[in-house]
Protein backbone atom coordinates (compact mmCIF):
# COMPACT_ATOMS: atom_id res chain seq x y z
CA UNK A 1 0.00 0.00 0.00
CA UNK A 2 1.43 3.67 -0.52
CA UNK A 3 2.40 6.28 1.90
CA UNK A 4 -0.47 8.33 2.23
CA UNK A 5 2.08 11.27 2.74
CA UNK A 6 2.96 10.93 -0.79
CA UNK A 7 -0.90 11.76 -1.74
CA UNK A 8 -2.12 14.97 -1.87
CA UNK A 9 -5.95 15.87 -1.89
CA UNK A 10 -7.05 18.71 -4.46
CA UNK A 11 -10.22 20.41 -4.44
CA UNK A 12 -10.76 21.87 -8.15
CA UNK A 13 -13.94 24.61 -8.87
CA UNK A 14 -16.05 23.56 -12.01
CA UNK A 15 -17.58 26.81 -12.65
CA UNK A 16 -19.09 25.05 -16.14
CA UNK A 17 -20.63 22.84 -13.82
CA UNK A 18 -21.35 24.39 -10.82
CA UNK A 19 -19.49 21.84 -8.70
CA UNK A 20 -16.18 20.99 -6.91
CA UNK A 21 -13.72 18.01 -8.26
CA UNK A 22 -12.03 16.23 -5.43
CA UNK A 23 -8.93 14.57 -6.74
CA UNK A 24 -5.90 12.57 -5.46
CA UNK A 25 -2.86 13.35 -6.58
CA UNK A 26 0.43 10.84 -6.50
CA UNK A 27 3.67 12.87 -5.62
CA UNK A 28 6.04 10.52 -6.45
CA UNK A 29 4.35 10.53 -10.43
CA UNK A 30 2.09 13.07 -11.16
CA UNK A 31 -0.77 11.19 -11.74
CA UNK A 32 -4.40 11.98 -10.51
CA UNK A 33 -7.46 10.27 -9.85
CA UNK A 34 -11.03 12.25 -9.76
CA UNK A 35 -12.52 10.91 -6.73
CA UNK A 36 -15.79 12.48 -6.85
CA UNK A 37 -18.06 15.97 -7.71
CA UNK A 38 -19.79 17.71 -4.96
CA UNK A 39 -22.49 19.99 -6.43
CA UNK A 40 -22.99 22.91 -5.04
CA UNK A 41 -26.48 23.09 -3.13
CA UNK A 42 -29.31 24.93 -5.01
CA UNK A 43 -27.66 26.33 -7.97
CA UNK A 44 -26.96 25.14 -11.61
CA UNK A 45 -25.54 26.13 -14.79
CA UNK A 46 -22.01 27.98 -15.20
CA UNK A 47 -19.87 31.42 -14.49
CA UNK A 48 -17.03 33.00 -15.24
CA UNK A 49 -14.30 30.91 -12.50
CA UNK A 50 -15.57 30.45 -9.13
CA UNK A 51 -12.61 31.90 -6.82
CA UNK A 52 -11.95 29.29 -3.68
CA UNK A 53 -10.06 30.01 -0.29
CA UNK A 54 -9.29 27.55 2.89
CA UNK A 55 -8.59 28.23 5.99
CA UNK A 56 -5.55 27.70 7.89
CA UNK A 57 -6.65 24.46 9.31
CA UNK A 58 -7.62 23.46 6.04
CA UNK A 59 -10.78 22.10 7.54
CA UNK A 60 -13.01 24.80 5.98
CA UNK A 61 -13.51 25.25 2.27
CA UNK A 62 -15.58 28.33 0.80
CA UNK A 63 -16.27 28.60 -3.08
CA UNK A 64 -17.68 32.15 -4.34
CA UNK A 65 -20.34 30.64 -6.80
CA UNK A 66 -21.14 33.77 -9.30
CA UNK A 67 -23.60 32.55 -11.61
CA UNK A 68 -27.51 34.40 -11.41
CA UNK A 69 -27.79 33.88 -8.33
CA UNK A 70 -24.22 34.59 -6.42
CA UNK A 71 -23.80 32.64 -3.24
CA UNK A 72 -20.95 31.98 -0.86
CA UNK A 73 -20.38 28.36 0.16
CA UNK A 74 -18.79 26.83 3.48
CA UNK A 75 -18.04 23.25 3.42
CA UNK A 76 -16.48 21.37 5.77
CA UNK A 77 -13.19 19.35 5.07
CA UNK A 78 -11.71 15.93 6.20
CA UNK A 79 -8.32 15.55 5.04
CA UNK A 80 -8.19 12.19 5.61
CA UNK A 81 -10.87 10.24 4.15
CA UNK A 82 -11.03 13.27 1.45
CA UNK A 83 -14.49 13.84 2.12
CA UNK A 84 -16.59 17.50 1.62
CA UNK A 85 -19.92 18.38 3.67
CA UNK A 86 -21.88 21.47 3.35
CA UNK A 87 -21.38 23.79 6.09
CA UNK A 88 -23.07 26.97 4.91
CA UNK A 89 -24.92 29.06 2.26
CA UNK A 90 -24.82 32.91 2.10
CA UNK A 91 -25.49 35.49 0.13
CA UNK A 92 -23.15 37.64 -1.84
CA UNK A 93 -23.64 41.27 -2.63
CA UNK A 94 -21.48 40.95 -5.92
CA UNK A 95 -19.45 38.69 -8.43
CA UNK A 96 -16.61 37.91 -6.85
CA UNK A 97 -13.43 37.21 -8.45
CA UNK A 98 -12.06 37.00 -5.40
CA UNK A 99 -11.90 35.48 -2.01
CA UNK A 100 -9.54 35.08 1.21
CA UNK A 101 -9.54 34.85 4.77
CA UNK A 102 -7.51 37.51 7.46
CA UNK A 103 -4.62 36.01 8.84
CA UNK A 104 -7.11 34.63 11.99
CA UNK A 105 -9.75 33.60 9.87
CA UNK A 106 -12.07 35.65 11.87
CA UNK A 107 -12.59 37.75 8.42
CA UNK A 108 -13.81 36.77 5.08
CA UNK A 109 -12.47 39.52 2.45
CA UNK A 110 -14.12 39.44 -0.71
CA UNK A 111 -13.00 41.65 -4.08
CA UNK A 112 -15.70 42.33 -7.17
CA UNK A 113 -13.71 43.43 -10.98
CA UNK A 114 -17.17 43.72 -12.39
CA UNK A 115 -19.00 45.65 -9.45
CA UNK A 116 -15.89 47.85 -8.52
CA UNK A 117 -16.39 46.64 -4.66
CA UNK A 118 -14.50 45.41 -2.08
CA UNK A 119 -16.36 43.55 1.45
CA UNK A 120 -15.92 42.32 4.55
CA UNK A 121 -17.89 39.51 6.20
CA UNK A 122 -17.86 38.25 9.69
CA UNK A 123 -16.88 34.22 10.16
CA UNK A 124 -18.06 32.54 13.72
CA UNK A 125 -16.07 29.83 15.95
CA UNK A 126 -18.04 27.42 13.34
CA UNK A 127 -16.37 28.99 10.09
CA UNK A 128 -19.79 30.41 9.35
CA UNK A 129 -19.87 33.52 7.38
CA UNK A 130 -21.88 36.08 8.26
CA UNK A 131 -23.61 39.12 6.43
CA UNK A 132 -21.09 41.65 4.55
CA UNK A 133 -20.02 44.39 7.76
CA UNK A 134 -19.02 46.57 5.41
CA UNK A 135 -19.15 46.82 1.13
CA UNK A 136 -17.18 49.64 -0.43
CA UNK A 137 -16.25 51.04 -4.06
CA UNK A 138 -12.69 49.92 -5.19
CA UNK A 139 -12.22 50.71 -9.26
CA UNK A 140 -12.25 47.47 -10.76
CA UNK A 141 -10.53 45.18 -7.67
CA UNK A 142 -9.34 41.79 -8.90
CA UNK A 143 -7.81 40.18 -6.32
CA UNK A 144 -7.05 41.64 -2.20
CA UNK A 145 -3.85 39.84 -0.76
CA UNK A 146 -3.45 40.27 2.69
CA UNK A 147 0.70 41.05 2.76
CA UNK A 148 2.99 39.79 6.00
CA UNK A 149 2.76 43.64 7.19
CA UNK A 150 -0.91 42.81 7.89
CA UNK A 151 -1.98 45.57 4.84
CA UNK A 152 -4.42 44.49 2.01
CA UNK A 153 -3.48 44.97 -1.89
CA UNK A 154 -6.23 45.39 -4.31
CA UNK A 155 -4.60 45.31 -7.98
CA UNK A 156 -7.24 47.43 -10.39
CA UNK A 157 -7.27 45.89 -13.82
CA UNK A 158 -8.90 48.17 -15.63
CA UNK A 159 -7.83 51.36 -13.44
CA UNK A 160 -4.12 50.98 -13.61
CA UNK A 161 -3.29 51.22 -9.38
CA UNK A 162 -2.53 49.00 -6.53
CA UNK A 163 -4.60 50.28 -3.84
CA UNK A 164 -3.17 49.40 -0.34
CA UNK A 165 -5.69 49.32 2.84
CA UNK A 166 -5.54 48.49 6.40
CA UNK A 167 -8.51 47.10 8.36
CA UNK A 168 -10.29 49.04 10.55
CA UNK A 169 -9.27 48.78 14.54
CA UNK A 170 -12.83 46.91 14.84
CA UNK A 171 -11.57 44.81 11.66
CA UNK A 172 -15.57 45.53 10.38
CA UNK A 173 -14.23 47.63 7.18
CA UNK A 174 -11.24 48.76 5.13
CA UNK A 175 -9.52 52.06 5.15
CA UNK A 176 -7.14 53.39 2.31
CA UNK A 177 -3.76 53.82 2.80
CA UNK A 178 -1.43 53.78 -0.14
CA UNK A 179 -1.79 53.65 -4.23
CA UNK A 180 0.96 52.53 -6.58
CA UNK A 181 0.12 53.66 -10.05
CA UNK A 182 0.76 51.42 -12.78
CA UNK A 183 1.58 52.02 -16.05
CA UNK A 184 -1.16 53.01 -18.28
CA UNK A 185 -3.48 50.20 -19.98
CA UNK A 186 -0.91 47.48 -18.57
CA UNK A 187 -3.59 45.65 -15.78
CA UNK A 188 -2.73 44.91 -12.86
CA UNK A 189 -3.76 41.46 -12.06
CA UNK A 190 -2.43 39.88 -9.53
CA UNK A 191 0.37 40.14 -7.04
CA UNK A 192 2.56 37.86 -4.60
CA UNK A 193 4.49 38.90 -1.69
CA UNK A 194 7.99 37.22 -0.16
CA UNK A 195 7.91 35.70 3.36
CA UNK A 196 9.72 38.66 4.81
CA UNK A 197 7.13 41.55 3.10
CA UNK A 198 10.00 43.13 1.59
CA UNK A 199 8.89 42.34 -2.07
CA UNK A 200 6.29 42.15 -4.30
CA UNK A 201 5.36 40.51 -7.72
CA UNK A 202 2.99 42.33 -9.37
CA UNK A 203 1.29 40.41 -13.25
CA UNK A 204 -0.23 42.43 -15.51
CA UNK A 205 -2.75 40.85 -17.55
CA UNK A 206 -2.89 43.22 -20.63
CA UNK A 207 0.59 43.53 -21.18
CA UNK A 208 1.99 40.53 -19.91
CA UNK A 209 4.78 41.68 -17.82
CA UNK A 210 6.01 40.31 -14.18
CA UNK A 211 7.09 44.21 -11.81
CA UNK A 212 9.23 43.85 -8.74
CA UNK A 213 8.52 46.05 -6.08
CA UNK A 214 9.77 47.09 -3.14
CA UNK A 215 7.30 46.76 -0.20
CA UNK A 216 8.08 50.44 1.84
CA UNK A 217 8.07 50.62 5.32
CA UNK A 218 4.54 52.70 5.32
CA UNK A 219 2.96 49.60 2.76
CA UNK A 220 3.34 51.41 -0.03
CA UNK A 221 4.86 50.09 -3.47
CA UNK A 222 8.18 51.48 -5.09
CA UNK A 223 9.19 49.44 -8.50
CA UNK A 224 12.36 48.28 -9.06
CA UNK A 225 12.27 46.02 -12.37
CA UNK A 226 9.48 45.29 -14.87
CA UNK A 227 10.21 42.19 -17.33
CA UNK A 228 8.10 41.01 -20.37
CA UNK A 229 7.06 36.98 -20.85
CA UNK A 230 6.10 37.44 -24.61
CA UNK A 231 8.26 39.25 -27.50
CA UNK A 232 7.33 43.10 -28.10
CA UNK A 233 4.50 42.63 -30.55
CA UNK A 234 2.46 40.01 -29.50
CA UNK A 235 -1.14 40.27 -27.78
CA UNK A 236 -0.78 38.76 -23.75
CA UNK A 237 -3.38 37.56 -21.92
CA UNK A 238 -1.68 36.76 -18.34
CA UNK A 239 -3.29 34.78 -15.61
CA UNK A 240 -1.64 33.80 -12.53
CA UNK A 241 1.54 34.01 -10.79
CA UNK A 242 2.80 31.83 -7.75
CA UNK A 243 6.17 31.57 -5.59
CA UNK A 244 7.74 28.80 -5.56
CA UNK A 245 9.13 27.12 -2.01
CA UNK A 246 12.51 28.77 -2.00
CA UNK A 247 11.36 32.37 -3.67
CA UNK A 248 13.87 31.68 -5.65
CA UNK A 249 11.68 31.14 -8.83
CA UNK A 250 8.28 32.80 -9.39
CA UNK A 251 5.75 31.29 -12.19
CA UNK A 252 3.21 32.92 -14.02
CA UNK A 253 0.93 31.29 -16.61
CA UNK A 254 -0.34 32.98 -19.89
CA UNK A 255 -3.66 32.15 -21.66
CA UNK A 256 -3.10 32.99 -24.98
CA UNK A 257 -0.17 31.00 -25.89
CA UNK A 258 -1.45 28.52 -22.93
CA UNK A 259 2.18 28.71 -21.25
CA UNK A 260 3.44 28.71 -18.20
CA UNK A 261 7.20 30.45 -17.38
CA UNK A 262 9.61 29.59 -14.89
CA UNK A 263 11.23 32.90 -13.80
CA UNK A 264 14.51 32.85 -11.77
CA UNK A 265 14.57 35.66 -9.22
CA UNK A 266 18.33 36.95 -9.31
CA UNK A 267 19.04 39.65 -6.83
CA UNK A 268 18.91 42.80 -9.80
CA UNK A 269 17.65 41.06 -12.60
CA UNK A 270 14.18 38.38 -13.15
CA UNK A 271 15.32 35.74 -15.84
CA UNK A 272 12.82 33.85 -17.95
CA UNK A 273 14.77 29.76 -17.45
CA UNK A 274 11.77 27.92 -19.15
CA UNK A 275 8.58 28.32 -20.31
CA UNK A 276 6.51 24.96 -20.87
CA UNK A 277 3.34 24.38 -22.71
CA UNK A 278 -0.05 24.11 -20.39
CA UNK A 279 -3.37 22.87 -20.52
CA UNK A 280 -5.85 25.79 -22.81
CA UNK A 281 -5.89 28.95 -21.37
CA UNK A 282 -3.80 28.11 -17.81
CA UNK A 283 -6.52 31.01 -15.49
CA UNK A 284 -5.09 28.92 -12.52
CA UNK A 285 -2.44 26.93 -11.29
CA UNK A 286 -1.30 26.33 -7.68
CA UNK A 287 1.97 24.54 -5.91
CA UNK A 288 1.57 22.11 -3.41
CA UNK A 289 2.70 23.18 0.24
CA UNK A 290 6.17 21.71 -0.36
CA UNK A 291 6.57 22.93 -3.54
CA UNK A 292 7.51 19.82 -4.98
CA UNK A 293 4.35 19.43 -7.67
CA UNK A 294 2.70 22.64 -9.71
CA UNK A 295 -0.70 21.65 -10.76
CA UNK A 296 -2.32 23.58 -13.74
CA UNK A 297 -5.81 23.85 -14.64
CA UNK A 298 -7.19 24.37 -18.53
CA UNK A 299 -10.13 26.28 -18.37
CA UNK A 300 -11.35 25.85 -21.93
CA UNK A 301 -10.24 22.09 -22.34
CA UNK A 302 -11.31 20.85 -18.94
CA UNK A 303 -7.77 19.51 -18.13
CA UNK A 304 -6.11 19.40 -15.03
CA UNK A 305 -1.94 18.89 -15.53
CA UNK A 306 0.86 18.35 -13.10
CA UNK A 307 4.61 19.28 -13.19
CA UNK A 308 7.26 17.91 -10.91
CA UNK A 309 9.46 20.99 -9.85
CA UNK A 310 13.21 20.27 -10.48
CA UNK A 311 15.70 21.70 -7.94
CA UNK A 312 16.63 24.63 -10.11
CA UNK A 313 13.12 25.29 -10.29
CA UNK A 314 11.99 23.89 -13.82
CA UNK A 315 9.47 21.95 -14.46
CA UNK A 316 8.63 18.32 -16.19
CA UNK A 317 5.09 17.75 -16.77
CA UNK A 318 4.05 14.41 -14.96
CA UNK A 319 0.07 13.68 -15.34
CA UNK A 320 -3.05 14.69 -16.73
CA UNK A 321 -6.46 14.36 -16.23
CA UNK A 322 -9.61 15.39 -17.74
CA UNK A 323 -11.56 16.70 -14.43
CA UNK A 324 -14.46 18.58 -16.28
CA UNK A 325 -16.04 21.89 -17.59
CA UNK A 326 -14.48 25.30 -16.31
CA UNK A 327 -11.86 24.22 -13.93
CA UNK A 328 -10.93 27.74 -12.23
CA UNK A 329 -9.10 27.55 -8.99
CA UNK A 330 -7.63 24.58 -7.22
CA UNK A 331 -6.57 24.02 -3.72
CA UNK A 332 -3.64 21.33 -2.46
CA UNK A 333 -3.72 19.81 0.54
CA UNK A 334 -2.00 16.91 2.29
CA UNK A 335 -0.68 15.54 5.62
CA UNK A 336 1.99 17.41 5.61
CA UNK A 337 1.60 20.10 3.03
CA UNK A 338 -0.29 23.76 3.53
CA UNK A 339 -3.24 24.55 1.51
CA UNK A 340 -2.16 27.36 -1.56
CA UNK A 341 -5.02 29.43 -3.09
CA UNK A 342 -4.06 31.59 -5.95
CA UNK A 343 -5.26 35.27 -7.35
Amino acid sequence: MQDRSEIQRLIIALSGEAALALCDLDMQTGAMTLREKVALPGVEGSCGGMPLVANNAGDCIYAAWRGAEKRLFGFTFDQASGRLEPLSNTPLPASICYVALTAKDRRIVTASMGDSTVAVSPVDDNGQPGDPLSIQDAPFAHCLVEAPNGLFYAPSLKGGFVQVYELTDDQNALRPVARWDAPEDSGPRDIRFTRDGRTAYLLSEFVGTITRLDVLDDGGLHARETMPLLPEGQKAWAAESHLGADEQVLYASERNTSQIFSIALNDGQMNVIQVVAAPDCPRAFALDGAGRVLIALGESSGEVRSYHVGHDGTLTAAGSLRVGDGPSWVLPFGLAAVSVGPA
